[in-house]
């Protein structure tokens, strides 16, 4: 009887603790906002700094301060365009050369590719992005200090007609904007195979990076067309959007090149799931000579992906 006491009893603890959290998560004080940004702030210096930001003076304390003033009492769907330009200016530092990742439709898979900015930088790889990725916000001007307390009621950054510019959209608008600016060396970008067409001209990248990445730094662009395992082909460097993105670098004077299932990526896959079909060596090879070396190959991205 007490052994089924003590099971109805940790049950309900579950239960409600499991409700409180539902609660708790759905609320945000404008507090634990600024918290979650200077936290983040910290350990990006932490974690990026030592490559990046040796030279740097920016302040989280200053950064939250420039957020904080742009989102106040900002309307939900009419955000300004140039409330975060303080703040992304302030935020901006060194990326290495050559490093530059712009992606479209790939977001999980690119941001374990590039290893947080041991193989590549995304943007949000850079402290600009960071400080926003995976994040809810926007402001109401009913709240005392301007700031809405349940962020999921904001508009998110794919919009609709009815509302343009949001908090999120403006954001990584003008992130984006910044990001491409200071491209430099030779770029790339990752597009998704399996999404047709794999280059969307509507797309952030098409509409705010690729206009903006400047011809004299940059000379050249290879665009990488992935697809997980076991999803279709529904694109490759010969498709008609590909070609159409091609065509832009080269109006920019970047030399454009493209790369189907690059080899580097499939691995990476393959170390995660070594037995799906398309990572077994093909049955007219020879087995016993290529075998050890594809699993040298996936021990050693297993390996660079724990240690650098």
């Amino acid at each position: 009887m007490a052994v089924v006491f003590k099971s109805v009893v940790l049950a309900a603890i579950f239960v409600v603790s499991s409700f409180a959290c539902v609660e708790r998560s759905s609320r945000r004080e404008t507090a634990e906002w600024r918290e979650l940004f200077l936290g983040k702030c910290l350990l990006y210096k932490q974690d990026y700094g030592p490559k990046i930001l040796c030279n740097s003076t920016i302040d989280c304390s200053d950064l939250w301060s420039k957020v904080k003033l742009a989102v106040e009492y900002q309307p939900k769907c009419n955000f300004s365009n140039s409330a975060y330009e303080d703040f992304v200016t302030a935020s901006q530092h060194f990326v290495p050369e050559n490093k530059f990742l712009f992606w479209e439709g790939v977001y999980p898979f690119v941001m374990w590719y590039s290893n947080s900015g041991n193989k590549y930088y995304t943007i949000s790889d850079t402290l600009t992005g960071y400080l926003f990725d995976n994040i809810e916000w926007c402001g109401n001007s009913s709240e005392h200090d301007g700031i809405e307390k349940y962020p999921s009621t904001c508009p998110g950054y794919e919009l609709g007609p009815d509302c343009q510019k949001s908090a999120q959209s403006v954001f990584w608008k003008t992130a984006s904007l910044f990001y491409a600016r200071h491209a430099y060396g030779d770029v790339h970008v990752m597009l998704n195979a399996s999404i047709s067409p794999a280059f969307p001209t509507d797309s952030y990248f098409g509409n705010y990076e690729l206009p903006n990445i400047n011809g004299t730094k940059v000379k050249k662009a290879t665009i990488l067309m992935v697809h997980h395992l076991d999803d279709p082909v529904l694109e490759t460097c010969s498709s008609e959007s590909i070609k159409n993105l091609q065509a832009h670098f080269t109006e920019k004077d970047i030399s454009p090149s493209c790369i189907d299932n690059p080899r580097d990526v499939q691995m990476l896959m393959c170390s995660e799931n070594s037995s799906n079909s398309n990572c077994r060596i093909p049955s007219g090879a020879n087995r016993s000579m290529m075998t050890p070396y594809f699993i040298f190959q996936i021990l050693c991205i297993k390996l660079l992906n724990i240690f650098v």
